[in-house]
């Protein structure tokens, strides 16, 4: 469970380690439905951010060891898992995804004192100030509209999967950047698969253009019944930010052509050496949330560093460093994304549009912003 990397005594108190090792929670989505788009790539990206910071950590004498809990897709598995990290005193804790676990964790870390930093799209209760989210959903979101536009598109429309808040704030978003309202709007669950409602009410409503707001494996099931329904072949699809290689590995073939705003893409030049370490790591190609992971994890080194100037390394001193962390100079020297966090705990990141290469592949489209 345990990966130790390197050392520094830290001091005792609320929130903060007792062993040798400075102790940080991920808390991780391993298993279950989140895990095989954000929890596991998410994770590989974190540690070898965290493996490649040695040097800069032993500089500093510190050593930090991470301790992983699976919140396996569920809020339950979340509390139970932040419950057993917050037992061992970690001074912070890092969700990798998904609103509705990072909403129901994020009060209990301000209770304690332990920093939370979440890809939680949807807002979180932040009274202490100890919350923050590291995905930006407005930025790259609500370029779009403005990008449909340029394409010439008129009449746009969104398929939301309204139960989940997150999808609901990205489809928010993305109206946010229209130069109008939505011409069609279809709300659907997200444990949806027949979509023959939804596809005739859009033809009703004449889109040239669709948003899909939806988990990624549902964008690949739209994309395949709009392709078998007939309709649409002159209506330009986007997705969101949740798109992932899923959405290729349901739609195949049939997702050439579909674009989505992503925080990071391959193909870009300032993130060639990542992927080539990533992909020889791990033997794939790296995802959005890959680099997330790895950004993330050089802004964690970055504010414990700066947290162990102050002599304790606690919740409340590694707080106050992660904005400074994220925009410091060891994060720009090494992370591969353009992403600040921010006092308030929100972040901010431009992003990019994104494709799929023929082999389901992400790569970069063009800019987002």
């Amino acid at each position: 469970m345990a990966a130790t990397l390197m050392a520094l005594a830290a001091c005792s108190g609320p929130g903060s380690s007792t062993s040798d090792a400075v102790q940080i929670g991920l808390l991780a989505n391993l298993t279950g439905g989140a895990a095989a788009s954000f929890g596991k790539p998410f994770e590989r990206g974190f540690q070898l951010a965290l493996t490649e910071a040695t040097d800069k950590l032993q500089e500093s004498d510190i050593s930090v060891e991470v301790l992983t809990e699976d919140s396996k897709s569920e809020v339950p598995s979340a509390v139970t898992g932040y419950n057993k990290l917050r037992q061992k005193n970690v001074p912070l804790v890092v969700n990798d995804s998904q609103s509705p676990l990072g909403q129901a964790v994020a009060p209990l870390a301000n209770d304690d004192k332990i920093t939370l930093l979440s890809g939680a799209g949807s807002k979180l209760e932040n009274q202490n100030g100890y919350a923050f989210r590291f995905t930006d959903l407005a930025t790259p979101t609500a370029s779009i509209g403005g990008y449909l536009a340029d394409k010439g598109a008129k009449r746009i429309g969104v398929v939301v999967a309204s139960d989940n808040p997150s999808f609901a704030t990205l489809a928010t978003s993305t109206e946010a950047g229209l130069n109008d309202k939505f011409a069609s709007r279809q709300e659907v669950s997200s444990q949806d698969s027949d979509f023959s409602a939804v596809l005739a009410n859009l033809r009703r409503d004449q889109v040239d253009a669709v948003v899909l707001s939806v988990l990624p494996a549902q964008a690949g099931n739209l994309i395949l019944q709009m392709n078998q329904s007939g309709g649409f072949d002159n209506v330009m699809l986007v997705g969101t930010v949740a798109i992932s290689g899923e959405t290729y590995t349901v739609a195949k073939d049939a997702a050439q052509g579909f674009e989505f705003p992503q925080v990071w893409a391959p193909g870009g030049s300032a993130g060639s050496p990542f992927e080539k370490k990533y992909t020889e790591e791990y033997g794939e190609v790296p995802t959005a949330y890959g680099a997330l992971g790895y950004q993330v994890g050089w802004i964690t080194v970055a504010a414990i560093i700066e947290a162990a100037q102050n002599q304790a390394i606690d919740g409340t001193t590694v707080r106050d460093a992660l904005p400074g962390a994220s925009t410091s100079d060891l994060v720009r020297e090494h992370g591969i994304l353009d992403l600040e966090l921010t006092q308030d705990g929100t972040a901010v990141s431009r992003g990019v549009m994104a494709t799929f290469a023929p082999g389901g592949t992400m790569v970069i489209a063009g800019s987002a912003g």
